[in-house]
């Protein structure tokens, strides 16, 4: 998980080393960034490692479950990169023409960028419910939630910018991150108390 997340951050500064350093796609990045930090905490602080001690069957569904996270992840790192390239144009267009910036962000690169954080959201769902104590509903719940959300942002996302699109998605993350953090903490208290 690690390796693959680190590829992510690879894929932001491989996409801005492209852009001459455009301001709409170095914020496109840093907001990349940030979901990809989400994306870390998400794993390893709200996902456990108990479903490969509690037996074989569950040790099968929690490995090949991270299919899904690893594939969300790689999909994510990919889309943020398009979302840098796809802003830096914008910008440069506007500046060399005295035209207003177009806006929009293709189908194609939207799925890719959140649906990646869907996948991810959905392997994480899946591995978390296999570990042993792990039946939080509301954590539940709030992932499901967060990947509805992403597909509407996906499906609607044609008229904000790769900037505005990729905030959009680090929002949801950031959103989630924000309740399962605050939701470990009761949860670690009502255990110790």
């Amino acid at each position: 998980t690690l390796i693959v997340l680190g590829e992510s951050v690879l894929a932001v500064a491989s996409g801005t080393s492209g852009t001459d350093w455009a301001p709409s796609a170095v914020l496109t990045a840093v907001v990349g960034f940030v979901a990809a930090a989400c994306i870390w905490w998400q794993y390893f602080d709200h996902v456990g490692s108990s479903g490969i001690e509690l037996g074989p069957r569950p040790a099968f569904y929690w490995g090949y479950g991270h299919f899904a996270v690893y594939a969300g992840i790689t999909a994510f790192g990919v889309g943020i990169q398009l979302a840098v390239e796809a802003a830096a144009p914008q910008a440069a267009l506007a500046l060399s023409t005295g035209a207003p910036s177009p806006v929009g962000f293709e189908l194609g690169a939207r799925m890719v960028l959140a649906g990646g954080v869907a996948l991810f959201l959905l392997g994480i769902a899946f591995v978390d419910r296999i570990n042993e104590g792990t039946t939080n509903d509301r954590v539940l719940l709030a992932r499901l939630g967060a990947v509805a959300i992403l597909v509407g942002v996906t499906v609607l996302g044609s008229v904000l910018s790769p900037l505005a699109f990729t905030a959009a998605v680090s929002l949801v993350l950031l959103a989630l991150t924000t309740f399962e953090s605050l939701d470990a903490v009761p949860r670690e208290e009502q255990s110790t108390g």
